[in-house]
């Protein structure tokens, strides 16, 4: 049975990522590791979380983002470039309270409580630069984008997940 090439995907990635100084690796979600300074990337669609994260970009940036994968991956380069910058105190008091999100989430999955998580100090911020970054680069991000979903294409094609 053949499998999904992980390495030629996270290479593509790191690709992109290399004038940011960041690398990255494959897995289950899209989030920023501080310590190993990389990017976690996942080609899983999560279409609740993907339309309220596109809403809520729309509603507190004015921004409708082509790609909403490309807007995570911004996202979490955000984090890279903005985690520093907050206090300590905002660092510690938003993770406590991405945990009980994440367990009231968990618990009733209400938009609502999602939508909290995106206005924590940290996750603002992080957006606040990507869709910055986005907006004054948006031709390199979609250039970006169209070669990993044909590069992704392929490697569905190979494996044969398409007709």
């Amino acid at each position: 049975m053949n499998f999904l090439n992980e390495d030629l995907l996270v290479s593509l990635m790191d690709e992109f990522l290399e004038p940011f100084g960041l690398d990255s690796d494959f897995d289950s979600d899209f989030y920023y590791d501080p310590e190993e300074e990389r990017v976690y990337f996942t080609i899983a669609m999560t279409e609740k979380s993907d339309k309220l994260f596109r809403q809520y970009i729309l509603n507190e940036f004015s921004f409708c983002p082509p790609s909403i994968f490309m807007m995570s991956i911004l996202h979490e380069i955000g984090h890279a470039f903005t985690y520093y910058d907050l206090p300590i105190e905002v660092i510690l008091e938003d993770n406590k309270e991405k945990k009980q999100i994440e367990e009231l989430y968990n618990l009733y999955e209400q938009d609502e409580t999602y939508l909290r998580y995106f206005d924590l100090r940290m996750e603002r911020v992080a957006t606040e630069w990507a869709v910055k970054y986005y907006k004054e680069h948006e031709k390199e991000v979609e250039d970006f984008f169209i070669k990993f979903v044909n590069a992704l294409y392929k490697e569905y094609k190979r494996i044969g997940l398409t007709e």
